[in-house]
């Protein structure tokens, strides 16, 4: 999704995008508006070759470079060297300082959630969301990626179904588990499952409180100051959860810890979103691209 976003961005300012990924992309993501091709194509001559792969090192990426003007690197953690023009890596609290000595000299460094790459609906849903943020806990919202193949989002369902809260699960069209987190959800209360959802803000604006991963929807949440319970279901979510966790954002917990957790007073989940709030506006993907325009590389193309 942020590679998305950031070629939508592209697009808007005159740029023509492409994505280069392994066999089968297309179908995972049916709705992706862009022309897909496998690493074997990778086109000759790119103005600018984004990276966004914990298997790329930096040899590949010099080998990338050498056939296109400018590359730029999407990280998360500042712990392998990298052969980029232009670094990115969208974690709060994270500063460029860490990656200096993991870039060439002349690379630029964008770091901190100032740069969280969110589609243009969740700066556009921010006024009215935190307007809404009472400290009433009465929508629950459930998701936990798009595929969620350990099917956490059962096991949640199964903590909070005697909470009384109104919930909504979203999941993508693809997860291997979609079956059962249906029928799950058919058996109790007051709990819709969204697949595939096409305006994510609004379901996140409607709702008091997240039940979520440490992905890029933690950027989304903290645009529209929605309050997280925070699992931790992979290991590169571990340190973003650490940095939003001790933001006050967001409080990580494991599922079996729900039940207990739900009980937030309003002034616990008003000062949640607060803190929320001040992480992320939803404008990174314009100050990057923004950015991006600026490489001495890439001086000279059209806007």
């Amino acid at each position: 999704m942020r590679c998305l976003t950031l070629a939508d961005e592209l697009t808007r300012r005159g740029a023509a995008c492409l994505f280069v990924s392994a066999a089968g992309t297309a179908e995972l993501v049916p709705s992706l508006p862009y022309p897909v091709v496998t690493p074997d194509r990778l086109p000759f001559g790119a103005a600018l070759v984004v990276i966004d792969h914990y298997g790329i090192d930096a040899a590949e990426e010099a080998r990338i470079r050498s056939m296109s003007r400018a590359v730029m690197v999407i990280d998360d953690l500042p712990t392998r060297r990298h052969h980029s023009d232009l670094l990115l890596d969208q974690t709060f609290g994270r500063s460029a300082g860490e990656y200096r000595e993991l870039v060439p000299h002349n690379s630029l460094v964008l770091a901190g959630s100032d740069y969280a790459l969110l589609r243009p609906q969740f700066a556009a849903a921010r006024p009215a969301a935190l307007a809404r943020r009472d400290g009433s806990l009465r929508r629950l919202l459930v998701s936990l990626g798009g595929t969620d193949p350990d099917n956490v989002t059962g096991a949640v369902l199964r903590a909070v179904a005697g909470s009384g809260l109104a919930i909504d699960v979203i999941m993508g069209v693809r997860a291997p588990h979609l079956d059962a987190v249906k029928a799950q959800a058919a058996a109790m209360a007051r709990v819709t499952v969204h697949v595939g959802v096409p305006d994510m803000a609004g379901l996140m604006a409607g709702a008091d409180l997240a039940i979520g991963a440490g992905g890029t929807s933690t950027w989304e949440r903290c645009c529209l100051g929605l309050p997280t319970l925070m699992l931790v279901i992979a290991d590169n979510q571990r340190d973003v959860a650490r940095l939003v966790g001790a933001s006050g954002a967001a409080r990580l917990i494991a599922v079996d810890d729900l039940p207990a957790a739900l009980a937030l007073s309003a002034a616990e989940l008003g000062a949640m979103s607060a803190a929320a709030a001040k992480l992320c506006d939803g404008r990174g993907a314009a100050r990057t691209v923004d950015a991006i325009r600026r490489l001495p590389s890439l001086k000279g193309l059209a806007p």
